[in-house]
């Protein structure tokens, strides 16, 4: 009779878990001393000095002209290890609403954009469903909005796998 027809793709999706900073990872709370210091906005240095300090590696990178979408710069090692890097060589310079993943990057955007116009860190747990192996990893975001309407965000997660 041969083999069942497969099953349809399932659905990526994810579970948010909001936490405390206070419980953040240490390289995640090495990063949010430094963003109390340049929280104003970024420095143009700020890849650099977060490579100097051997934090770039956690860390993803979004940023938006006024009225654009978020936009991916950079991802950390982790997402790239966990998606794929096919994946995140097909996301580099597109908007993070066009991530394959919708269902995913749909639920993401409110967190995003509050750390960004909310003025303030947020934290998160997170389980993502639907790939091989569900991923647990927690991120810590930090926005920043220039008085010109230029929008960006730093994640930086922390995945043990």
């Amino acid at each position: 009779m041969g083999d069942p027809p497969p099953k349809p793709p399932q659905a990526v999706t994810v579970t948010i878990h909001r936490q405390p900073v206070g419980v953040a990872a240490d390289h995640q709370t090495a990063l949010l001393e430094r963003w109390q210091a340049i929280k104003a906005a970024p420095p143009v240095t700020l890849a650099r000095d977060l490579a100097d300090a051997g934090l770039l590696r956690h860390c993803g990178y979004f940023d938006a002209t006024p009225g654009g979408p978020l936009t991916c710069r950079r991802f950390a090692d982790a997402t790239v290890r966990a998606l794929g890097v096919g994946w995140a060589r097909s996301m580099l310079g597109k908007p993070d609403h066009a991530d394959p993943h919708s269902e995913y990057s749909v639920s993401l955007a409110d967190h995003y954009q509050e750390a960004i116009e909310g003025g303030e860190p947020v934290y998160n747990h997170l389980v993502i469903h639907g790939l091989a192996s569900p991923i647990v990893y927690s991120h810590l975001l930090m926005g920043w909005v220039s008085p010109g309407g230029q929008r960006a965000l730093l994640t930086v997660i922390d995945w043990p796998g």
